[in-house]
């Protein structure tokens, strides 16, 4: 496995535990623990919509089709910061439909085909282990409640 799996996959491990936290509170209290993992989805959607940018200014992307995918890269933050802070009660599944969009903007904008066979099939499962997370805590979070 290659360094850089091990990173992503490493990655994984506060949206796994995180929400075992907060079914099971004993360090931090439920909601802190879900402003953690909110804090920490962000943060690593942010990180993701970064990752784009090295690609956009390879020569492979042209200059029109490079400003927009840059906006779009940036809009994927901002758009769950907004979301956080507007709209916290819908964040969690918000944030995986944001995870679900940056991965399609990868393919429809050709970015994917950039990407090493095996680094397409790492994000590839790491989208959807993060997603199923967000949408596992949504569920817990409203069954709660």
């Amino acid at each position: 496995m290659s360094r850089l799996s091990v990173l992503g996959y490493a990655g994984l491990i506060p949206f796994i535990t995180l929400p075992l936290l907060y079914l099971y509170p004993f360090y931090l209290s439920a909601d802190q623990t879900l402003e953690l993992y909110s804090f920490y989805s962000a943060l690593i959607l942010g990180f993701m919509a970064g990752v784009l940018w090295p690609v956009l200014h390879s020569n492979a992307v042209k200059p029109l089709k490079n400003q927009r995918l840059a906006l779009v890269a940036v809009t994927f933050p901002v758009l769950s910061i907004f979301t956080l802070l507007l709209a916290s009660e819908y964040f969690l599944p918000a944030q995986a439909c944001l995870f679900v969009l940056l991965r399609l903007a990868e393919y429809r904008s050709g970015i994917n085909r950039q990407y090493q066979t095996q680094y397409r099939a790492l994000r590839n499962h790491l989208t959807v282990v993060v997603c199923i997370s967000h949408l596992l805590l949504y569920y817990l979070l409203t069954a709660a409640g």
